[in-house]
C-alpha cells in the first residue's frame, strides 16, 4: 500500500457526483495555469498547449479542495495531439506536496495518442491529506503541442467513514469506555465523524499538557483545550486529562528556573528548601488553576507521567522534579495538591492517577507497584494507574495480563492510556514487501489483546488508542520517520484495518501469511581460559574470543560509530569487549541512550517469550563508564564495567552475571549488541550486531543467539557472528552485517506472543 493510489483505464463504477467540471467553452482558461514555460489559449471551445521544452510541462490545475483523503474519484479529460504536431503518447499525473515531501501519482501512463480525440480516464485517491495537489497533462515528446477538454472530477466514493461497520463504543460499552488521543484536527469533517462513530472518551495529545496550559508562568491558555472539551460534552463523550506533572521539554523551562523578583531570577534552581518551595507553590497555582477552569467536567486526571526510570536499578527517573526534590517528594505532594484543589472547587468525585510505559516489563511494573504501594501506606491519595501500553507484534500479552492483575491487588482504578501496536515499518525510501502481512498479524494481536482486555473488564475504566487514525500516529515521526508504521485501529483513509476486525469479528481475519522459519544470527562464545579483569584494557584473556561486529545501521547515519565486540564466558559471567570507533565523543544529554554508549541484551535460555522475561536484561554503558540498565527483569543478572579511551574512539569492557546453569557448554542465550553515537546532545546513530528493528529495547523475538563452547569449531570463522541465509535478501552466510543493514526491516521476525487463549 502506498500512500497514493492511481489506477489507469479503470472501468468506471457508478458516479455519485461531479465535483469539478471544465470545458473552456467561455473561451478563457478558466482554472488552469502553466506548468513551465508553456503558452495556453483557449480557443474552439478547447485549450491548446504550446511551446513546450521539456517532458513534464504542459497545462496544469490546482485540485487540491477538490480531493479529500479517503475518497475514490474519476479523473477524466479529452485530449490529442494538434495538427502537424509529433507526439505518440500522452500521460496525466498529479503532484502530490505534503509533510512528507513531493510524490508524482499517475492517473494515466503514456496512453497512445494522435490527432483524434481521446479519454485519458483513471481513478485517484490519496489516504492522507495533502498540502497540494495539481493535476497536469504531460507528453514524453517534449516539443508536442496538445489540446485538451472535457476535464471532469468524479467522486466515485465518498471520503469518510465506513456507516454500516459496528460500532467500537457500543461494541465495548458492557465493557469499558474506548478512547482516542486527538487534537482540533480530529473534530472536524471527515475524521469528527469517526471520533463519532467509534469512541466515547477522548483524551487531549497535547492541548492540556503543561506548556500549552502555561506557557509562561501566570499565564494560562485554556482555548485550545476548551475546544475539545466542549466538542465532547457536546457530543456525550467523556474526557481524560494529560497531563499535571511531566520531565520531557513539554514542560516550559520555567517551571524550573527561579521567577522574576527573584535575586537569581532565570537561572536553574538548586535543591534548597526554598527551591523546593517554589516548585510546589507553582505545582498548585498551575493544578489549582485547571481545577477552577474545569471541575468535574474531566473526569480523571494523569497527575505525573512517567516518572519510573527505564534503567530498573536507578527506579526513578533522574529527572529535574528528581533532581531538585533530591527523591520522590514531588510525586506525593502533586497527588496531594490536586486532591486539595479538586476538592475546594467542588470536584472530588475526580479521579487521580499515575501514568507511565512499559508497565508490562517486569522489572518496570515491579518498580511503579513498590512507588503506588508507598503512596498508599501514607495516605497519598492516588486513586488509578495507568498503563501507556505502547507495544508492538512481539510484545507478550501474557506480561500485559500479569501487570493488571499485579495492580488489581493493591485496589486502585485502571486504565490503558496510549494504546498503540507497531508493526515494525522500514525508514523512509525502503521497500516494504511485508505490510500486508504485518496488518494481517497485527489483526491477530488485537485480537488476542481486546479479548483479554474484556476479560478483565473489572479491572479496567478505559481503553484509548493513542491516535484517532494512522495518519495521525505519533510513532511515525519518533527518532527515524516510519512513514508506513500503521499501528492503529483505523488505516490514514479513516477505513477498519485487520485490528478493527481482530476486535470486533475475529472470524474475518485471515490466517497470518506463513514465512520462512527465521535462520537467527548465531555466534559461538569460547569458555575463557581465564576471566578478563574488567579494567577497560585488553588483556590475553581476550586473545581467543569470538569476535563479531555491529554493522547493522538502525537509526540515524550509517556513518556513525560502530563497534568490534570480542565475546567470552565462564560458570560466572558473559563477558563483552567492545573496541569503538567513534572519533567524537558526546555525553552532553541528559538521557543516557542519547550519549555515546554500548549496549547488551540478553536473553538466558534464548526463549524468545516476546517482552522482556524475568531474567532478560539490557545493559547499557557509556563512554565514561556510567551504567543504566534498561528494561530488565527481577532476574537479570548484574553488570560488572569499565571504560577507556583509545586513539579512535573508546573501548568498554562488561562482565554480565550469570546464574547457576546458564554458564554451561552447550547453553544457548539470546544475544543483542549495540552502539549509541550522540552527537551534540542528540543521538544521531544506531548500529546493532543483528537485529535491525530497532526495537532491542522492547523485545527479545529479534536478537541473534549466543551458543556457549568450549572452542570455536574449525570453521566457525572466529565465533562467527554468522549471519543467516533467510533467502530474500541475503545470499551469504557472514557477509556481515552490511548485508543485513541492506535488508532493514525487512528481517523482521514476528513471533506468537503466546498460545492464542483468547479469540479463535
Amino acid at each position: 500500500m502506498t500512500a497514493a493510489s492511481a489506477l489507469a483505464f479503470a472501468q468506471p463504477a457508478a458516479a455519485q457526483e461531479v465535483v469539478y467540471s471544465s470545458d473552456f467553452e467561455d473561451g478563457t482558461v478558466g482554472d488552469w495555469a502553466p506548468r513551465g514555460p508553456v503558452a495556453l489559449d483557449a480557443s474552439d471551445g478547447a485549450l491548446l498547449t504550446t511551446g513546450r521544452d521539456a517532458d513534464w510541462h504542459g497545462p496544469s490545475l490546482d485540485i487540491t479542495d477538490h480531493i479529500a483523503p479517503g475518497g475514490i474519484y474519476e479523473i477524466a479529460v479529452r485530449a490529442r495531439f494538434a495538427d502537424g504536431s509529433e507526439g505518440e503518447q500522452l500521460t496525466t499525473t498529479v503532484q502530490r506536496e505534503s509533510a512528507a515531501g513531493t510524490s508524482y501519482d499517475s492517473v494515466v501512463y503514456q496512453a497512445a495518442a494522435g490527432a483524434d480525440w481521446i479519454e485519458l480516464r483513471g481513478e485517484y485517491s490519496i489516504a492522507s491529506p495533502a498540502e497540494l495537489l495539481t493535476f497536469y497533462v504531460e507528453s514524453p515528446t517534449v516539443d508536442a503541442s496538445y489540446w485538451i477538454d472535457d476535464f471532469t472530477i468524479t467522486e466515485l466514493e465518498p471520503p469518510g467513514i465506513e456507516p454500516d461497520i459496528p460500532s467500537l463504543k457500543d461494541f465495548l460499552a458492557d465493557d469499558f469506555l474506548f478512547g482516542a488521543a486527538i487534537d482540533s484536527r480530529d473534530i472536524v469533517d471527515p475524521y469528527s465523524q469517526l471520533l463519532n462513530k467509534h469512541f466515547n472518551s477522548i483524551s487531549a495529545e497535547n492541548h492540556m499538557k503543561p506548556d500549552a496550559i502555561q506557557p509562561t508562568e501566570g499565564t494560562f491558555t485554556f482555548a485550545a483545550a476548551d475546544e475539545l472539551v466542549e466538542y465532547a460534552e457536546a457530543n456525550g463523550m467523556e474526557v481524560w486529562g494529560h497531563t499535571f506533572l511531566w520531565h520531557t521539554d513539554q514542560t516550559p523551562e520555567w517551571w524550573f528556573e527561579y521567577p522574576a523578583g527573584h535575586p537569581n531570577a532565570g537561572q536553574p534552581l538548586g535543591d534548597s528548601d526554598e527551591d523546593r518551595q517554589i516548585m510546589l507553590d507553582r505545582l498548585e497555582a498551575h493544578i489549582g488553576a485547571i481545577a477552577e477552569h474545569y471541575g468535574d467536567r474531566i473526569w480523571a486526571w494523569d497527575v505525573v507521567n512517567e516518572v519510573i526510570s527505564d534503567n530498573n536499578a536507578e527506579v526513578y527517573r533522574n529527572s529535574r522534579w528528581y533532581q531538585i526534590f533530591g527523591g520522590t517528594e514531588y510525586i506525593s505532594a502533586a497527588f496531594e495538591i490536586a486532591r486539595e484543589q479538586f476538592d475546594a472547587v467542588g470536584a472530588s468525585d475526580v479521579k487521580l492517577f499515575i501514568n507511565d510505559y512499559g508497565t508490562e516489563n517486569p522489572g518496570k511494573r515491579d518498580n511503579l507497584y513498590g512507588l503506588v504501594e508507598q503512596m498508599l501506606a501514607d495516605g497519598v491519595p492516588v486513586d488509578g494507574v495507568g498503563h501507556q501500553t505502547h507495544v508492538n507484534l512481539n510484545t507478550s500479552i501474557t506480561q500485559i495480563e500479569q501487570s493488571l492483575d499485579k495492580f488489581a491487588e493493591l485496589g486502585v482504578l485502571q486504565a490503558v492510556t496510549e494504546l498503540d501496536v507497531v508493526i515494525g515499518a522500514p525508514g523512509e525510501g525502503v521497500e516494504f514487501p511485508e505490510y500486508e502481512a504485518r496488518l494481517i498479524e497485527q489483526g491477530h494481536f488485537y485480537r488476542d489483546l481486546f479479548a483479554m482486555y474484556r476479560e478483565h473488564a473489572d479491572q479496567l475504566e478505559s481503553v484509548t488508542v493513542w491516535g484517532l487514525h494512522d495518519g495521525r500516529t505519533w510513532q511515525r515521526t519518533r527518532e527515524q520517520p516510519r512513514p508506513l508504521e500503521s499501528p492503529l485501529v483505523f488505516g490514514d483513509d479513516l477505513r477498519s484495518k485487520w485490528a478493527y476486525w481482530g476486535i470486533v469479528d475475529p472470524s474475518r481475519l485471515p490466517a497470518i501469511p506463513d514465512g520462512a522459519d527465521p535462520e537467527y544470527a548465531r555466534v559461538q562464545i569460547p569458555l575463557a581460559e581465564a576471566a578478563p579483569e574488567v579494567d577497560g584494557a585488553r588483556d590475553a584473556a581476550w586473545d581467543a574470543a569470538a569476535q563479531v561486529a555491529t554493522g547493522v545501521n538502525v537509526e540515524g547515519t550509517p556513518d556513525g560509530a560502530k563497534a568490534d565486540v570480542s565475546l567470552l564466558w565462564d560458570d560466572q559471567a558473559l563477558y563483552a569487549l567492545f573496541e569503538v570507533t567513534d572519533p567524537n565523543i558526546d555525553e552532553a544529554s541528559p538521557n543516557a541512550w542519547e550519549q555515546d554508549s554500548v549496549e547488551v541484551f540478553l536473553n538466558p535460555g534464548n526463549t524468545r517469550e516476546g517482552g522482556y522475561g524475568e531474567a532478560d536484561g539490557q545493559y547499557r554503558v557509556s563512554v565514561s563508564n556510567a551504567v543504566s540498565v534498561g528494561a530488565n527483569g527481577p532476574d537479570a543478572g548484574e553488570v560488572t564495567s569499565a571504560t577507556e579511551l583509545t586513539d579512535t574512539g573508546y573501548r568498554v569492557e562488561i562482565a554480565i552475571a550469570l546464574a547457576e546453569g546458564q554458564g554451561v557448554i552447550g547453553a544457548e542465550h539470546g544475544l543483542e549488541l549495540q552502539v549509541n553515537d550522540g552527537t551534540d546532545g542528540a543521538r544521531t546513530s544506531v548500529h546493532t550486531w543483528y537485529d535491525p528493528t530497532g526495537l532491542s529495547w522492547n523485545t527479545n523475538a529479534n536478537w541473534g543467539i549466543a551458543e556457549l563452547v568450549e572452542e570455536i569449531e574449525d570453521g566457525g570463522n572466529g565465533g562467527g557472528g554468522k549471519l543467516p541465509i533467510t533467502g530474500a535478501g541475503l545470499t551469504a552466510a557472514i557477509a556481515g552485517a552490511a548485508v543485513i543493514a541492506a535488508a532493514g526491516a525487512v528481517l523482521l521476525v514476528v513471533r506468537r506472543r503466546r498460545a492464542t487463549e483468547w479469540g479463535a
